[in-house]
């Protein structure tokens, strides 16, 4: 009787880690590859209180309604992966990466009131620093 539960449990955990690889396969992504001429909006952002989990969270979690403006081709944010290595900056808090087929999409995102309001009502009251850094 204990070897079929020994058996037993051992197939449940098989299905477990089974769902939380396919899960986590899942939720991976590929690399996206943008339209020839497409701009990318890269903000950096260090808070007022640095390494604050719950504001980094905040910031990321309210960014996410940027990908309903129209004209976003793709949103990509995250938290600093600190680093021992030099040339690696890992002094900033947060940063995010916003695609745009062109340069007027992307102006008619930086005045549309979607982002007038996640500026002036989640990063002002958040952030010391922002620096942004735009390519094509």
């Amino acid at each position: 009787m204990r070897a079929s539960r020994i058996a037993a449990l051992t197939v449940c955990i098989r299905a477990i880690l089974c769902s939380v690889l396919f899960a986590t396969l899942a939720g991976c992504t590929t690399n996206v590859v943008q339209p020839a001429g497409s701009l990318q909006h890269v903000v950096v952002i260090w808070l007022k209180e640095p390494g604050n989990a719950t504001h980094r969270r905040m910031i990321l979690d309210e960014s996410e309604i940027l990908r309903q403006i129209p004209g976003v081709l793709s949103l990509t944010s995250g938290s600093v992966i600190t680093s021992e290595r030099t040339i690696v900056d890992s002094s900033f808090d947060v940063a995010m990466i916003v695609s745009f087929a062109d340069k007027a999409a992307m102006d008619a995102y930086l005045t549309h009131p979607v982002h007038v309001t996640l500026v002036n009502q989640t990063l002002k009251p958040l952030v010391a620093k922002i620096r942004v850094f735009d390519f094509q």
